[in-house]
């Protein structure tokens, strides 16, 4: 379920933020019973800053629809409306348009199409590090498809937080520790300029990655 609301207070907590919001003209309240009766107690939030698509954004999803096209063999204007639609069915959410949709509906269907690249293994004409227009949701696709965050080949994990010399990595949970994924090439790099050097460099960060 996909619904619009307002918010309309919201208070800091010792857990977290506290939000009171409304969904205009809409009583949900036996449906929301249904769901929490089911034990479906969790919602995902998606904030909507009022934004228009900028130009860059535009650039970014072109050129990657273009990508994908050429791939598939369909031209780029077709292209576009398949990977909107698609965008649509997986997400639930309304039509839209790339000339004046909100910059967050641009960010997350920018995610979707580099997503939607990286399962399918298209190449891309430039790096997903210059496409993307959400760095911590691309460094997660680049762990979850084992692709390079800096040149988009086949990439393995790097541990920004090492585990330590010695530790049999294989026993060792590393479920909280920041990673990255990188290719050969970038993950000796990385070891070889030392983290900081190499993230001021490129521009990226470790993130704590879960399939989630």
């Amino acid at each position: 379920m996909n619904e619009y609301a307002e918010i309309i207070g919201y208070k800091e907590l010792e857990q977290g933020t506290k939000l009171a919001v409304i969904i205009p003209e809409k009583a949900l309240g036996e449906y929301l019973k249904r769901f929490a009766t089911n034990g479906i107690v969790k919602a995902e939030l998606r904030l909507d800053d009022g934004r228009t698509i900028t130009a860059e954004q535009r650039k970014k999803a072109y050129a990657t629809i273009k990508d994908i096209a050429f791939y598939t063999g369909y031209l780029p204007e077709e292209m576009k409306e398949i990977m909107k639609y698609n965008y649509i069915i997986e997400t639930g959410e309304d039509y839209f348009s790339l000339s004046n949709c909100s910059m967050s509906t641009a960010r997350l269907y920018i995610n979707f199409l580099i997503e939607f690249a990286f399962k399918w293994d298209i190449p891309l004409l430039d790096h997903g590090l210059n496409r993307t227009d959400d760095i911590g949701k691309y460094l997660w696709q680049c762990l979850k498809f084992k692709k390079c965050a800096i040149c988009g080949k086949d990439g393995e994990c790097h541990h920004v937080d090492a585990i330590g010399m010695g530790r049999d990595r294989t026993k060792v949970d590393d479920s909280n520790h920041e990673k990255i994924s990188l290719c050969r090439i970038h993950h000796s790099e990385a070891h070889t300029i030392g983290w900081d050097t190499f993230a001021d460099k490129y521009h990226v960060y470790g993130i704590v990655f879960t399939e989630e």
